[in-house]
């Protein structure tokens, strides 16, 4: 290597750097894929310039020395290529950078003329330097900048670099094409200018500046359904939305301009969201004449947070589908460059892209890039050069494109798409443009940005300048492009005045095959209650146990897996003693078994946190695993169980996304504990609990979240169920605080035997795994089904009973051992309201009306009093109350957190609760514990 570094002209290849420039050099001839792939390509290009010198005579070292430095330069332009591209649409193209220059590489005294043997350059023979240059330049950095030399796959690179080099980044566009250009141009223009005329005032979020936007989604359709592509689920934030549902998803425009006119109640009913965050689902006819069905992900205004859920959702169809390579379905998604590099859900999202259970065969995302967030500069809201930076965690090429040269978007959409379809890896489009009006259309933008603004002020919209360009190209008269324009606004006229006079009664319709992941079914609240069969025959609860207690020859468990399975066994003898984690084997299998899919999902889900379940397991030797609940019987479905990355939000917008596509599967997600679910705090707020109400949105996701006090300290006892009960309304959702394995096995098949879909919030049990007290019996499974109020068992003489104590979960168990020991069990009732929502009124007021004698009642639960069911349950529970009847509340204090840090004062507070809720009236001061 000592040619390639001599002279000092290189400036990374100084003193230090040359010993690490030698040190690669090694490392590369022991293998070559081990280095980077350009320093690969870059050691190629030496040594071929120095194996064509052998028997060359002395005076030939130089040239050498030339060639190798070539091939250097040829790498940095690859590489760096992309800081001198033009990209912004305001600004002049920038000057070479000066490590592009000839003389960074040593190439200073090189004239244009010499000739060179570029060994990766698509040239054949000879070829000059003044040649190398201009086909590096105009690759590089004209208005596409590149920069993809940091993907680690050798092929993709070499695949990449081909296909630019050999059309130097803009290859020919025919004029058919070059007219269509022009007209998404003028339908995406022309709709914004409409509205801002009709509807002033309004917000629209509008996409001018990025108008070519409409032209990459037009392109990435077309060369996806030419690749076999069936589907596009796509997610994108409000920037320019409404354009896209009209002219790219083919929403009718009379549907658009009715909501602009305030009348779109009729349409979609429920309580309905602004036009600009809602979803379509279409076929959308392609440049070529193919067609390709096209989903839009409903969105709330937080931006990014739809990202998971198309990717959820694309998972399921490609499932659905029997997509298996990923060919047929394809997740696009357009960010906003301030939220991209700002939001951590993106790089959550990211980094769910190459694991095995969460893979979509990549995506294509496109960054809507403004150039401002809001108000806020680029050098205020991110610490690198571009806003795909954060793309460099899964090493996505990126292609920076100026969003005012529209056949430049064309190349980088057909090259992103055919990119993602081959390798199955997600790129990205930095579509780089700026926003002609403020964050909304009545914000002022010069107020923070007012430079920035003065030159929009004053420059040419893209259809302008593409316009006068075919006009200059003799592709279209000027009278042609302006009857565009006219024709197309006439059209939005006559939509507005029919909308006007009521002559619009077009309804969205949805494609045949996208029905089943978009359909909504409304429940009654009769519904709500009407119990669901979901019992099995005993004999299945044979086959689960003996098939997923059963392990293959040769394959060596744990010793205590062994003892686990073994005990499974023994539960189902006899009359049954069945625990909840073979509980919840035997509603995962048994719906497996009728042909239900089954995805389970989080962090440390096979095993489980508390070690309660193993569903999958592993050889105590070998470390293969063995799915337990994937070998039941001939034909099941599959029981995917999944130990998610660390993640909160991300994974749980990723499987709400699969429910929501998949109406037919059971999709589960289950916290490590139930207070971590507060990360995915988003995902539960703006889908999970207003899905329905926002879009007509249906998903029957449920959320496993463990929950009670074991002294365990603030962070490990609450899964928060104020919060969720707080979101509870208009029956939107199910939430529930189980005490028996039998009822966790009917509410999960639940799920599934109803017409309509519900998600399902679960406080689950920790220290109830292996509670002696907590099992159910087999005929319980047979002959059951859920119940939302379990009374009290105990009660033979109903008419003697003095208080009654309502609870929901773990703490029945601790109250109903001190009642014993206090003996006080004629006296006191214990009532377990296992659904708090929706709440099951009329069954509570039957079971009030059983206890005729009682005067008292309480509400006792663990949690401080403004957190927990309390504030959600205090006046339903008055509501029961008869005028002889006082409640009381028993339970922690008003805290600013969930619970003790120290176990012994947990256990003090817990011993006092327990006792106060048993204590009898007469010693009892009420004048405490009565509500106020």
């Amino acid at each position: 290597m000592k040619g390639v570094i001599d002279g000092g002209k290189f400036t990374y290849a100084n003193g230090a750097n040359v010993a690490y420039l030698e040190s690669l050099y090694k490392e590369y001839k022991n293998n070559p894929d081990a280095v980077d792939p350009s320093w690969k390509l870059f050691f190629e290009g030496y040594e071929f310039a120095s194996s064509s010198s052998k028997g060359v005579a002395a005076g030939a070292g130089a040239q050498d020395d030339s060639e190798a430095r070539v091939e250097h330069y040829v790498n940095l332009f690859r590489r760096l290529g992309h800081l001198s591209a033009h990209l912004n649409p305001l600004a002049p193209k920038p000057p070479l950078a000066s490590d592009l220059l000839p003389a960074s590489a040593g190439l200073g005294d090189v004239s244009d003329s010499q000739t060179f043997h570029p060994a990766t350059l698509p040239v054949k023979g000879p070829v000059s330097f003044g040649e190398v240059r201009s086909l590096l330049q105009d690759t590089y950095t004209r208005t596409i900048g590149t920069d993809f030399r940091d993907t680690p796959d050798n092929e993709a690179v070499v695949w990449l670099q081909q296909q630019m080099e050999t059309c130097r980044n803009r290859p020919e566009i025919d004029n058919e094409t070059r007219i269509r250009i022009l007209k998404k141009l003028t339908q995406a223009e022309g709709f914004e200018k409409f509205l801002q005329d009709r509807y002033l005032g309004q917000k629209r979020f509008s996409i001018e500046g990025l108008d070519t936007m409409m032209v990459l989604l037009e392109v990435v359709a077309d060369e996806a359904a030419k690749s076999q592509v069936e589907e596009i689920e796509m997610g994108m934030a409000h920037r320019g939305r409404l354009n896209v549902l009209c002219n790219f998803m083919g929403k009718p425009y009379e549907l658009m301009i009715k909501e602009f006119e305030g009348s779109e109640i009729e349409t979609y009913g429920i309580d309905g969201d602004v036009k600009y965050h809602k979803g379509y689902a279409s076929v959308i006819e392609t440049m070529s004449g193919g067609k390709v069905r096209a989903y839009l992900s409903p969105n709330p205004s937080h931006l990014e947070a739809v990202n998971p859920v198309v990717e959820g959702f694309a998972r399921a169809r490609q499932r659905m589908l029997g997509d298996t390579n990923c060919t047929k379905v394809l997740p696009l998604l357009i960010h906003g460059d301030a939220s991209f590099i700002g939001q951590g859900l993106v790089a959550e999202t990211l980094n769910l892209s190459e694991l095995t259970s969460y893979r979509t065969g990549g995506t294509v995302h496109i960054i809507s890039n403004n150039q401002v967030g809001f108000t806020t500069d680029p050098e205020d809201g991110r610490s690198c050069r571009y806003a795909s930076d954060i793309a460099k965690i899964v090493r996505a090429p990126v292609f920076h494109v100026n969003a005012d040269d529209p056949e430049a978007v064309v190349w980088a959409g057909r090259l992103a798409t055919a990119y993602r379809q081959k390798f199955k890896k997600d790129i990205v489009i930095d579509l780089v443009g700026y926003r002609r009006h403020g964050h909304n259309e009545t914000d002022e933008p010069s107020f923070t940005q007012p430079v920035m603004y003065q030159t929009i002020r004053n420059h040419p919209t893209v259809l302008t300048q593409f316009g006068e360009k075919l006009v200059k190209e003799g592709v279209m008269t000027q009278d042609a492009v302006a009857a565009e324009m006219k024709n197309f606004r006439d059209m939005l006229q006559t939509g507005m005045e029919k909308v006007r006079a009521g002559q619009v009664k077009i309804l969205p319709t949805v494609p045949r095959e996208l029905e089943n992941s978009t359909k909504h079914v409304k429940a009654t609240e009769e519904d709500l209650f009407r119990p669901a069969e979901t019992g099995i025959k005993e004999a299945m609860v044979k086959q689960i146990v003996a098939n997923a207690t059963k392990v293959p020859a040769g394959f060596k468990p744990n010793p205590k897996i062994e003892r686990l399975l073994k005990s499974r066994q023994d539960m189902v003898e006899g009359e049954g003693n069945i625990d909840w984690g073979l509980a919840e084997f035997l509603a995962y299998g048994s719906l497996a078994l009728e042909g239900k899919h089954v995805r389970l999902s989080g962090q440390d889900c096979k095993r489980g946190t508390f070690s309660h379940r193993h569903a999958v397991i592993r050889d105590f030797e070998t470390g293969a695993s063995l799915a337990l609940l994937n070998q039941l019987g001939e034909g099941q479905a599959e029981v995917e169980v999944i130990n998610s990355p660390l993640s909160e939000q991300g994974v749980m917008g990723f499987e709400f996304g699969y429910s929501v596509a998949d109406r037919e599967a059971l999709v589960l997600w289950e916290a490590q504990f139930g207070d971590f679910s507060n990360g995915a705090q988003i995902i539960i707020d703006q889908f999970l609990a207003a899905s329905e109400a926002k879009w007509k949105q249906a998903c029957g996701l449920v959320l496993l979240l463990p929950h009670g006090y074991e002294g365990m300290g603030p962070e490990h006892s609450s899964a928060r169920p104020e919060r969720f009960l707080q979101l509870c309304g208009d029956n939107n959702m199910q939430v529930a605080n189980l005490t028996t394995p039998a009822q966790l096995f009917h509410i999960l098949r639940r799920q599934l035997y109803r017409p309509f879909r519900k998600p399902l919030v679960i406080m689950t049990p920790k220290s109830l795994l292996r509670h002696p007290a907590v099992i159910s019996k087999t005929r319980e499974f047979v002959d059951g089904r859920f119940v939302e109020v379990i009374d009290d068992l105990s009660q033979t003489t109903k008419n003697k009973v003095r208080r009654v104590v309502f609870c929901t979960g773990k703490v029945f168990f601790e109250l109903d051992k001190e009642r014993n020991e206090l003996g006080v069990m004629e006296q006191v009732a214990l009532v377990r309201i296992e659904q708090l929502y929706p709440f099951p009124e009329e069954q509570l007021k039957k079971i009030m009306a059983s206890y005729p004698e009682a005067t008292e009642v309480l509400w006792v639960q663990e949690e401080p009093s403004n957190m927990g069911a309390w504030t959600f349950i205090r006046h339903r529970l008055e509501a029961l109350c008869n005028d002889s009847q006082e409640l009381f509340y028993c339970g922690r204090r008003d805290a600013g957190t969930t619970a003790e840090g120290y176990t012994k004062v947990h256990e003090k507070e817990q011993k006092r609760i327990l006792q106060e809720a048993l204590t009898l009236p007469e010693k009892v001061d009420k004048k405490a514990k009565k509500t106020k």
